[in-house]
């Protein structure tokens, strides 16, 4: 009789997480997870196609609740610089908890997550529509990706740092008031 196992899926999920930053990409394998989660590796692919799947589904999971933090801060914040540090600072965070394992990471796989940027640039400038509409903004900004575009590549590049990016908000937001 096969051996059932209750929110298997989940369970798969955070072991794989756990695994992913102990061992690094490199040392991530669908058998270490079946192993400390008591399965066949069979079983894992009953969920998820491969490792690289798996892995991006950990990520995009977390990403979803750093958004979720971002969102909330922008909410909480006092101005629009600071819902604007707010964004860079969740950026920032999660590209740091997963610098290094994108670093191990083969370029294919890298290429297939850059195929995401324009989800997340729309993401980015979503907060941002909100947060300068709830400053009394009548309209959005008609350069609102490009404002999502800087604020995402500062925060991931690290070439334009955070004062610079609020003097630069400053600018764009004062130089386009309605």
């Amino acid at each position: 009789m096969p051996k059932i196992i209750e929110n298997a899926k989940e369970l798969i999920l955070k072991t794989s997480e756990n695994l992913l930053f102990q061992a690094g990409y490199k040392g991530f394998t669908i058998r270490e997870v079946a192993k400390r989660c008591g399965i066949a590796s069979g079983t894992i692919f009953n969920y998820f196609s491969s490792k690289e799947m798996l892995i991006s589904i950990i990520m995009a999971k977390d990403w979803a609740k750093f958004l979720s933090d971002m969102q909330r801060e922008c909410n909480l914040a006092k101005d629009i610089a600071a819902g604007v540090s707010a964004i860079y600072n969740g950026i920032e965070s999660f590209v740091k908890k997963y610098g290094s394992i994108w670093e191990d990471c083969p370029s294919n796989i890298i290429s297939n997550f850059r195929k995401h940027h324009l989800v997340l640039r729309q993401q980015i400038a979503d907060l941002l529509s909100d947060l300068l509409l709830r400053f009394n903004r009548k309209k959005a900004l008609p350069v609102i990706s490009v404002f999502a575009e800087a604020v995402l590549s500062s925060a991931v590049q690290k070439d334009i740092s955070l004062p610079e990016l609020l003097q630069f908000t400053t600018l764009l937001v004062t130089s386009t008031a309605v």
